[in-house]
């Protein structure tokens, strides 16, 4: 289930989502175990690191999104829920929410590392067949970094399309392997 969540990190479910290192358009997915966890039908809660790097193309649209002040960002979280929690979501269709993630960054500005840290309460919402049709990744609370930056930070991570489908297509992935319940 981590592509759900932490593409929620920009990545965090599982089933066919692409290895620890493998790259989705704009992300690459870097020491996720959430896959392993959450294939393991007898672990109730989850919780499992996973983490992301920006691809050279993102790196240039957040420079240009931040007027240059954002060079690079990379991310890592421990993904927690309960299991039967999410499934029982999916098998409702309409909205799953997933709680509140915390997400730990090293921002680049000015060639200098900078922490930063938000909350990731990602939203996919699936249509009554039971397939994914959209998602939103939430992020709020980020902190480390003076506004307006944090805001410019935090609308381009919301809004990038290419986050989004990755989403979409990682829910689309593991909801087959699902449980009926």
């Amino acid at each position: 289930m981590n592509r759900l969540f932490a593409i929620l990190l920009l990545g965090c479910l599982a089933a066919s989502v692409p290895a620890a290192g493998s790259a989705w358009a704009g992300v690459t997915l870097e020491g996720d175990a959430c896959r392993k966890v959450f294939d393991n039908p007898k672990v109730e809660t989850i919780a499992c690191q996973t983490g992301f790097r920006l691809d050279a193309a993102t790196r240039g649209q957040l420079a240009n999104t931040s007027f240059g002040m954002v060079s690079d960002l990379t991310c890592s979280a421990v993904v927690s829920a309960r299991r039967s929690e999410v499934i029982a979501k999916v098998a409702a269709r309409g909205d799953v929410t997933l709680p509140p993630q915390e997400v730990r960054c090293r921002l680049i500005s000015g060639g200098e590392p900078i922490p930063v840290t938000f909350h990731l309460a990602p939203v996919v919402r699936l249509d009554p067949a039971g397939k994914a049709v959209d998602a939103r990744l939430g992020i709020r609370d980020l902190t480390g970094i003076p506004e307006p930056l944090a805001t410019a930070v935090a609308e381009f991570l919301n809004n990038d399309t290419s986050l989004r489908r990755n989403l979409v297509a990682a829910a689309n992935a593991i909801i087959p392997n699902l449980p009926k319940r």
